[in-house]
């Protein structure tokens, strides 16, 4: 019997959090170099769901023993929050920027972060979303609402910003996501004409494209780059589990919005990033987030970097 995720659940995930052991400390990580950039990990904390979420479509005894046979917590899943940060010259850009002060316990971590890698505010002068979840989206803006980045424009993708701001959103998603609803929505609001939109399949920014990967959300993109004949993939939530996403890609996580495209997007990049070789950086994903893609038997597997 495939797990069923209750309201309660949910909302338990999602707005209440667990008190249970969390990263606090401030990390950022040189990844790679990439042409003119270097890109950097920023932790904006951890977070902890239950591990039901992980797979709602697989029964609590299946999932359980795939994730102690791969060492792993049964009951909970523990789940860093890793921001990209590319560094060129003097000035930075940041892909996704943490939850803010006013999402789970243990998240909201980013501005001391980059206060303690000596990164400016000041000089963020680009912020792209891959998606508008909380996690994502709700550290944009301070305790004041003022946006966090005062010299930053910001840019998420149309189809995402028109999913959120549309009149009938709430009909469109979970109960337990309506919080998500309102935030994003309020959000954006405040970021004003600050906050552009493109189409996804496109650059953004020289050296900078965006792909496709909806599923996760109506509009969720990944964000490729580019330079020095190296490419570089910032994945946002289309790889979230270190085992499951790889392994068992057609499993379905709670929190997908369209669970089907979501399947096909996951099966569609990990072919694309294992036969590539190439490197890439999961919001989710464990330590800094990087590594790469391999082939293992009929599916893939994560190597950390």
């Amino acid at each position: 019997m495939p797990i069923q995720i209750t309201r309660r659940d949910a909302l338990a995930g999602l707005a209440a959090g667990f008190a249970l052991p969390f990263a606090s400390t401030a990390r950022a990580t040189p990844i790679a170099k990439i042409g003119p950039r270097e890109i950097i990990s920023i932790s904006d904390g951890q977070v902890t769901l239950p591990a039901g979420m992980i797979a709602r479509d697989r029964s609590p005894d299946e999932l359980a023993k795939v994730l102690r046979d791969n060492g792993l917590a049964a009951d909970v899943n523990r789940m860093p929050i890793n921001v990209t940060v590319l560094r060129e010259g003097g000035e930075y850009t940041l892909i996704d920027c943490g939850a803010g002060g006013r999402f789970l316990e243990g998240s909201g971590k980013l501005t001391n972060a980059l206060e303690a890698a000596g990164i400016d505010k000041d000089k963020v002068t680009r912020v792209l979303f891959t998606h508008a979840h909380a996690d994502h989206f709700w550290g944009a803006v301070d305790e004041f609402d003022e946006p966090l980045f005062p010299n930053a424009r910001f840019a998420m993708p149309a189809a995402e910003r028109d999913f959120w701001t549309a009149s009938d959103v709430l009909q469109k998603v979970p109960e337990a996501f309506h919080m998500m609803a309102a935030g994003a929505q309020r959000i954006i609001k405040q970021l004003d004409d600050k906050l552009e939109t493109f189409k996804a399949g496109g650059e953004v920014a020289p050296g900078i494209a965006s792909i496709d990967t909806g599923g996760h959300t109506q509009g969720h993109v990944s964000f490729e780059i580019r330079g020095g004949g190296q490419t570089f993939v910032v994945l946002g939530d289309a790889l979230t589990h270190p085992v499951i996403s790889f392994a068992y890609p057609e499993w379905m996580p709670a929190s997908d919005q369209d669970g089907e495209r979501a399947v096909a997007t996951r099966k569609k990049l990990l072919d694309r990033l294992s036969s590539e070789k190439l490197q890439m950086i999961g919001y989710h994903l464990p330590g800094t987030g990087a590594g790469r893609v391999e082939r293992k038997d009929s599916a893939y597997r994560f190597v950390s970097a």
